[in-house]
C-alpha cells in the first residue's frame, strides 16, 4: 500500500501550476510546522515550481505557429525587444521571479523570442532554487519567533496573495474593458 503522506504533497506538486507564492508559502508552513516534512515537501515544491515554469516557454514559442504572431515578431520594435531578451535572458528571469506579475510575461517572452531553452531551464530552476531556498529560511525562522501562530500568520499571508492577485487580475481587466 502507498503512504498516505503523497496526499499531503501533492498539492503542493500540483499548487504552482495555479499560483506559485501561495504553494510555496504553504508547503514553507508545513514545513516550519513539522520539520520532518522538510526535505520532501522542499523538493515536491521546487519541482512543482520548476515544471509549472517550464511550460510557459512553449506557449511562447508555439506563438510563432499562428501568421499573425509571426508577422508581428517581424516588427522592428519587437525585433529590437527580442534582441535585448536573448542578450540578457538570465538577468531577465532572475528579475522577473521576484518581481510579482512579471514571471508568466517573461516565460512566455523567451519562448517567443526564442532564447535557447537551456538558458531558460538553468534559470528558471536556479532562480526557483533560491526563491524557495528564502522562502523556506524566513518562514523557518519566523517559526522560531512566533511558535505555533506561525501557521495562522502564514495561512493569512498565502490568502492575501491570492486576494491581492484577484484583484490586479479584476482591475487589470476593468481597464481593459473601459478602453477597448
Amino acid at each position: 500500500m502507498m503512504d498516505p503522506s503523497w496526499q499531503l504533497y501533492l498539492p503542493f506538486l500540483i499548487g504552482p501550476f495555479v499560483q506559485e507564492d501561495t504553494a510555496v508559502i504553504g508547503a514553507a508552513a508545513l514545513s516550519a510546522a513539522d520539520h520532518q516534512h522538510f526535505p520532501n515537501v522542499f523538493l515536491i515544491v521546487l519541482i512543482g515550481l520548476i515544471a509549472s515554469d517550464a511550460w510557459k516557454y512553449w506557449v511562447g514559442y508555439l506563438a510563432h505557429t499562428h501568421p499573425r504572431m509571426r508577422k508581428a515578431a517581424e516588427k522592428d520594435k519587437v525585433i529590437r525587444l527580442g534582441d535585448k531578451i536573448k542578450a540578457n535572458a538570465i538577468l531577465t528571469l532572475f528579475t522577473a521571479r521576484f518581481v510579482p506579475f512579471a514571471r508568466i510575461p517573461s516565460y512566455i517572452a523567451c519562448g517567443y523570442f526564442k532564447v535557447p531553452y537551456w538558458k531558460f531551464l538553468l534559470a528558471v530552476s536556479f532562480s526557483g532554487l533560491i526563491y524557495v531556498t528564502v522562502i523556506f529560511t524566513i518562514t523557518h525562522y519566523l517559526s522560531e519567533i512566533f511558535g505555533d501562530k506561525i501557521e495562522i500568520i502564514l495561512l493569512a499571508l498565502g490568502g492575501l496573495i491570492l486576494i491581492c492577485g484577484g484583484l490586479g487580475w479584476g482591475i487589470k481587466r476593468l481597464i481593459r474593458r473601459k478602453t477597448a
